[in-house]
């Protein structure tokens, strides 16, 4: 099969670009042939001749005109759904926005309906209506379930996948607990650096952040420790540098946020602490800073639920599946 994979975002970038990296090449273990195109997917089309097309953050850079145009002409196609864009202005769920220094209470659409009484409002009522003339592909159950409850078509559930073989332990976990966290975007009040921040106070530790890395050299940096945070305060759709850590064998701590509950089971392989509340993330952390057994413990069953949940041949299958009904039809 033929797979054009399109995107906004040629660089580097956070979590959407290595996510579009690792699925291109999840296919092309499953013997597809994938291009990726930034720019002009209705030039690749001509030019490629895919037999189908997978959008990913198109609304940003290109336009949700590509989307109108794949419809029209009947191309088979589908969506993935990174946030909330197609019925939340903010994309977030936030009830005042994603940067710095601001509120980020989480709005209705959370738990229920839009209500749309935030600083940013509810998304036209028309993006909504185009989003649900595609096959849409979003990554966890719970994200699933807000999409749906808010109007948003979800077609398939599939998680991501990453290299398992690159994001790997390299021997036992360093015997000082040494904790890290990870994010593209560690100035956006959604990612929760503020939380972190609070209950690294409270119990008198400190945790480095990787930011600005080189994909390849996060391996290197995620083995120097022996505990992960993701404090997100959104509903982020899944936790890409989450798998990562835990691939890698870190003993994790993450809200309880959509992507984070479908990855984390609490106290079996990680530990779930609600979103924003930074006394809550520093009694975890405490306690695995405090046990070096237990930090072993989670890391090794987190590594062993990376392995057989999250490698990039399940998720080529999964996609293969996927594609192979939407040809279908």
């Amino acid at each position: 099969m033929k797979v054009l994979i399109v995107h906004y975002n040629p660089s580097a970038g956070g979590g959407a670009e290595s996510a579009v990296r690792d699925q291109k090449r999840a296919l092309e273990m499953c013997g597809h042939e994938v291009e990726v195109e930034f720019a002009n997917p209705r030039r690749a089309v001509v030019r490629f001749r895919p037999d189908v097309v997978h959008f990913h953050t198109i609304h940003i850079g290109l336009g949700l005109g590509v989307l109108e145009w794949a419809q029209g002409a009947h191309i088979p196609h589908c969506m993935s759904l990174h946030d909330y864009w197609p019925f939340c202005r903010d994309r977030m769920l936030m009830r005042d926005g994603a940067m710095p220094g601001i509120n980020d209470d989480p709005c209705s659409g959370v738990e229920g309906i839009c209500d749309g009484r935030c600083t940013n409002g509810k998304a036209e009522a028309s993006i909504a209506e185009l989003v649900n003339g595609s096959p849409t592909v979003t990554f966890s159950e719970y994200g699933a379930d807000i999409f749906r409850r808010n109007g948003i078509r979800v077609d398939a559930v599939i998680p991501h996948g990453i290299d398992t073989d690159l994001f790997c332990p390299n021997g036992p976990l360093p015997v000082q607990p040494v904790v890290l966290t990870m994010s593209a975007w560690p100035t956006y009040n959604t990612k929760g650096m503020h939380v972190l921040r609070r209950a690294c106070e409270e119990i008198g530790i400190r945790a480095q952040c990787i930011t600005g890395v080189p994909r390849e050299q996060v391996p290197g940096q995620l083995r120097k420790g022996s505990i992960f945070v993701f404090p997100s305060t959104y509903q982020e759709t899944w936790g890409l540098c989450l798998t990562e850590a835990m691939s890698t064998g870190l003993a994790c701590i993450a809200s309880s946020v959509a992507g984070p509950k479908a990855q984390i089971t609490d106290g079996f392989n990680g530990r779930l602490v609600p979103p924003r509340d930074a006394h809550a993330l520093a009694s975890a952390l405490r306690e695995l800073v405090d046990n070096r057994d237990e930090r072993e413990r989670l890391g090794a069953n987190a590594r062993a639920w990376a392995l057989e949940n999250a490698g990039l041949r399940r998720m080529g299958r999964d996609y293969t599946r996927f594609y192979e009904e939407l040809v279908s039809k």
